[in-house]
C-alpha cells in the first residue's frame, strides 16, 4: 500500500514540474496577452480636408487643369456654415437646384446669420436670384465651385436701350473684355461694385465673382446692407430692388424664392416680364423722287396736311419755273345731310266687329220640371 502512495506522489509531482517547465519557457518567450483597445486606423475624415485652392486665371479653372492635391491637409477654416464637404456628392435639391449652388446659399445664409443676425437672411432669396440671373449658372459647376466657361452679360457700352455705358475697371480680368464691363458669374456682379462687395466664400483665399461660394456670400452682403429683415416684406423689396432696381425682377426672385420653399414651380403669372425693350420711333421715309414739276432729291418726308387740305412741300424738292402747279387736290364730296324721313300714314286699325248673337232656342218642358200651368 505505501508503495502505491509513493508512486502516486510521484505522478503528481512530475506533472506539477511540467506545468512548471512550459510557464518558465513561455516566460522566456515574452508571450504576454494585450488586453489594451486597438489603435484607431490612420484616415482623415472627408470633413476635415479642405479643398484644394483653385488658380484664379482669365478662364475658370476646370477639373482638366486642376493640380494635385497636396499629401498635407490643410486645416479646416473657422467657418460657420455649413460641414465642408465635396460638393460633387451633394444631391440637387428642390426644383432641380445643382447640390453645389444649395451648398453655397445654405452656406451663406449661416455666414450672415453669424455676422448680422438681425438680417435673417433666407437661402430661398439667394436662390431666386440665382434662378433669375442665370438660370443656377447653367447647372455647370466643378468640384470648387467655378463656373465650366464664362458667364457674361451684355456689353455695357449703351448700344442696348436703358442700359449703362460702364468703361472697364478689372482689364478684362473676370469679364474678358479689357473695353467696357459686362455683369459676371451666376449672380451677375459688374466688375466695378465686385471690388467693392466682393467676398471669398470658400475660403481659398481668393474672391471670384466666377465662383457660386463667392458670389452667393457678396449677394447676401449686399441684401443685408441694405437695412431690415429678409422676414419684413417691406425690408426684403427694398434689398431686391438695390440688387436690380425694378419691380418685375422683384416679383420674379420672390416668386422663385417661395417656389424653392414649397419645392413647386411658380405660375406664369407670378414671373412677369422683366427686361422690356423700350419702343422706338420710326420716322417716315423720304419719297423716292419729287412729285411732278418739282426737281431735286426728297430729304425728308413732307409734313402731314391738315385733313381736306393738300400736302406741303417736299424738303429738297424746288419747283421748276414755268411748271405750272398742279391744282391742289379736289376736297372729297361732302356728304349730303340726311334728309328726314318722309313720314307714312299708318291706316287706322279697322273696328272690331260686332259681337255674335246666339239665336234663342226654347226647349220643351220636362217634367217634372216644368212650371205649373197658369190658374
Amino acid at each position: 500500500m505505501r508503495k502505491v502512495a509513493q508512486n502516486a506522489d510521484r505522478k503528481v509531482l512530475t506533472s506539477a514540474a511540467v506545468t512548471a517547465t512550459a510557464i518558465a519557457v513561455l516566460a522566456s518567450v515574452g508571450l504576454s496577452m494585450d488586453n489594451s483597445p486597438p489603435e484607431a486606423p490612420d484616415i482623415t475624415p472627408l470633413a476635415e480636408s479642405a479643398p484644394h485652392t483653385p488658380v484664379v486665371t482669365e478662364s475658370p479653372v476646370t477639373s482638366e487643369n486642376e493640380p494635385a492635391p497636396s499629401d498635407e491637409p490643410a486645416p479646416a477654416p473657422d467657418d460657420p456654415g455649413a460641414a465642408h464637404i465635396q460638393p460633387a456628392t451633394i444631391p440637387d435639391g428642390p426644383l432641380g437646384i445643382p447640390g453645389i449652388a444649395l451648398d453655397a446659399y445654405h452656406r451663406a445664409t449661416d455666414r450672415l446669420s453669424a455676422e448680422q443676425p438681425a438680417c435673417e437672411m433666407d437661402w430661398t432669396v439667394l436662390a431666386g436670384i440665382g434662378q433669375v440671373e442665370s438660370n443656377q449658372g447653367r447647372g455647370k459647376f466643378d468640384v470648387h465651385g467655378n463656373t465650366i466657361g464664362r458667364i457674361v452679360g451684355p456689353r455695357l457700352d449703351g448700344s442696348i436701350p436703358g442700359t449703362a455705358v460702364i468703361t472697364d475697371t478689372d482689364g478684362g480680368r473676370f469679364d474678358g473684355d479689357a473695353d467696357f464691363d459686362r455683369a459676371v458669374g451666376p449672380v451677375q456682379f459688374i466688375p466695378s461694385t465686385w471690388a467693392l462687395l466682393g467676398r471669398d466664400g470658400n475660403d481659398d483665399g481668393v474672391a471670384d465673382p466666377n465662383n457660386i461660394y463667392d458670389g452667393a456670400l457678396a449677394a447676401a452682403t449686399l441684401l443685408c446692407n441694405q437695412g431690415g429683415s429678409m422676414a419684413d416684406p417691406a425690408a426684403r423689396t427694398r434689398a431686391i430692388l438695390a440688387y436690380n432696381n425694378s419691380l418685375a425682377y422683384v416679383a420674379n426672385v420672390n416668386a422663385w424664392a417661395h417656389g424653392y420653399a414649397v419645392n413647386a414651380f411658380p405660375l406664369p403669372s407670378d414671373l412677369p416680364p422683366i427686361h422690356q425693350p423700350k419702343p422706338t420711333h420710326e420716322e417716315p421715309k423720304p419719297p423716292e423722287k419729287c412729285p411732278e414739276g418739282w426737281e431735286g432729291t426728297p430729304t425728308a418726308a413732307p409734313e402731314p396736311a391738315e385733313p381736306g387740305q393738300p400736302e406741303g412741300p417736299v424738303p429738297g424738292c424746288t419747283e421748276v419755273p414755268g411748271s405750272s402747279t398742279p391744282p391742289p387736290p379736289e376736297p372729297p364730296p361732302s356728304t349730303p345731310e340726311p334728309s328726314a324721313p318722309p313720314v307714312v300714314e299708318v291706316p287706322a286699325p279697322p273696328a272690331p266687329p260686332a259681337p255674335f248673337a246666339l239665336p234663342e232656342i226654347e226647349l220643351p218642358c220636362i217634367a217634372p220640371f216644368c212650371p205649373p200651368p197658369p190658374a
